[in-house]
C-alpha cells in the first residue's frame, strides 16, 4: 500500500484540489540563447460545458513573459521533468574549461518559492524516459535504470564536490530493465501510486518502487498508448493518447483490470482532439493530467507551409515553417450512455504564439509541458 504521504500526491487530486493549491500550466521552449525559458499559465477549469466548434481559432494569444530561464544546452526537450513543484533540467553540462563548475549537477526550480537548487546529475543521460513517483524521480535509460529522492531536499554545497555530503545525495542505480529502452512505447504509474508500468510492443513489465524489483506483469499484449498515460479514479481506467497512426489525436481508456490480470479491454475515444485546421500541421502533442476526470492536451502546430513534413522527408535539414503555435485544450472525460469514452460537449480551446527564438528541433518534439 502506497504512504499516506504518496497518497496526498499522487494523481487522484481533483480539480477542486488543483485550484485550492493554486497549480498552473508550465510550457518550456528553447527560445532563449543561453537555453530555456519558462512560461506560467492559468488554465480555465470551470465545470460548465462548452459545445465543441470544429471552427478554426482565430485568435493566437501572446504567451506571458517567463518567470524564469535556465541555462542548458538548447534542443533537449526530452531532459526535462518534474517532481512535486519542481521542474528539473538533467541536461548534459560541459565544464572541463572551468574547474570552479561541478562535473555534473542538474538545476531545480521550485515554481511556487521561486527558488533554484542545483542537484546532482546523471551521469551521460542518453534517452531517458522520466517517472515521477512521490518525491521520487526515476530515469529509464538504455543502459541504465536510476532514482534520485527529492525528500527531504537538503541541497549540499555545491563546492564541497569532494567531500562525503555530495555523496550523500545522488542518483541510485536500480536493477535494470529487462527489456530494451528503445521497445517501449508508454508508461505509467499504476493505481496504487507505488508501480510504475512500462509497456513495449509485446508485453507490460512492473516496478515496485518500494520492493524494487521488476516483474513481467502482462505477456503478449501491450499498453495501447503512445508516450505517458494516466490512471483517473473516476473511471477506473488509464486514458492516453492513441499510438495507432489510423486513430491520431484520438484518446484510449484501458480498463485497469487489463493490467491486473483481468480481460484485455480498452477502447477509443469518439473525438479527434488534436486541430482539424486544414492550414494547421500537427508537430507533436503531450497530454496533461489536471486532476479529477481533467485534462489539458497540449499541441503543437504549424501554420503556413504545406509542403514542410515531405520536405523533411527528403531532406536532412530541417524546414523552417512560417509560423508556430501552441494550442492548449482542456476537457472533461466521461463515459456517455453507450459506455463509449468521451469529452461530453466539454472542450475549451486557446492557442498561443510560440516564441520566434523556438528551434525547429524542440518544436517538432511533443511540448514540454506541467500541472504544478
Amino acid at each position: 500500500m502506497p504512504s499516506p504521504k504518496r497518497r496526498q500526491r499522487d494523481e487522484r487530486d481533483g480539480p477542486l484540489m488543483a485550484r485550492s493549491t493554486g497549480r498552473r500550466l508550465y510550457l518550456v521552449f528553447d527560445d532563449w540563447s543561453w537555453g530555456y525559458s519558462i512560461h506560467e499559465l492559468r488554465l480555465s477549469l470551470s465545470p460548465g460545458h462548452q459545445r465543441r466548434s470544429r471552427r478554426p481559432v482565430d485568435r493566437r494569444l501572446p504567451l506571458p513573459r517567463p518567470f524564469i530561464r535556465m541555462e542548458a544546452p538548447r534542443e533537449c526537450p526530452s531532459f526535462f521533468s518534474a517532481v512535486g513543484t519542481r521542474i528539473i533540467a538533467t541536461h548534459h553540462r560541459n565544464s572541463f574549461d572551468d574547474d570552479s563548475v561541478p562535473e555534473r549537477f542538474l538545476p531545480i526550480v521550485d515554481v511556487r518559492s521561486r527558488g533554484v537548487t542545483f542537484g546532482p546529475g546523471l551521469l551521460c543521460p542518453h534517452l531517458p524516459i522520466y517517472l515521477p513517483v512521490g518525491d521520487e524521480l526515476f530515469s529509464l535509460d538504455t543502459y541504465a535504470f536510476s532514482m534520485l529522492s527529492l525528500e527531504p531536499l537538503w541541497p549540499p554545497r555545491l563546492e564541497h564536490k569532494c567531500g562525503s555530503d555530495i555523496r550523500e545525495w545522488s542518483w541510485c542505480e536500480l536493477q535494470k530493465q529487462p527489456f530494451n529502452r528503445l521497445d517501449v512505447t508508454s508508461y505509467a504509474v499504476h493505481s496504487d501510486g507505488q508501480t510504475i508500468l512500462v509497456s513495449t510492443s509485446a508485453a507490460i513489465f512492473a516496478f515496485d518502487t518500494v520492493a524494487r524489483g521488476w516483474k513481467l506483469l502482462v505477456g503478449g499484449w501491450p499498453l495501447p498508448f503512445t508516450g505517458r498515460a494516466h490512471f483517473v479514479h473516476a473511471l477506473k481506467a488509464y486514458v492516453g493518447l492513441s499510438k495507432d497512426p489510423a486513430t491520431l489525436g484520438h484518446l484510449c481508456l484501458c480498463e485497469e483490470a487489463a493490467v491486473t490480470g483481468g480481460p484485455h479491454r480498452w477502447f477509443l475515444g469518439r473525438e479527434k482532439l488534436f486541430s482539424e485546421d486544414p492550414a494547421e500541421t500537427h508537430a507533436g502533442a503531450t497530454l496533461v493530467y489536471i486532476g479529477g476526470s481533467e485534462f489539458c492536451l497540449v499541441e503543437g502546430v504549424s501554420i503556413g507551409d504545406g509542403n514542410a513534413d515531405q520536405n523533411l522527408k527528403e531532406s536532412e535539414e530541417v524546414p523552417r515553417r512560417s509560423s508556430y503555435c501552441c494550442r492548449l485544450t482542456t476537457f472533461s472525460l466521461s463515459l456517455d450512455n453507450d459506455g463509449g469514452l468521451t469529452t461530453g460537449g466539454t472542450y475549451l480551446v486557446k492557442c498561443y504564439k510560440v516564441p520566434e527564438e523556438t528551434t525547429e528541433t524542440f518544436f517538432l518534439a511533443d511540448p514540454v509541458a506541467f500541472w504544478l
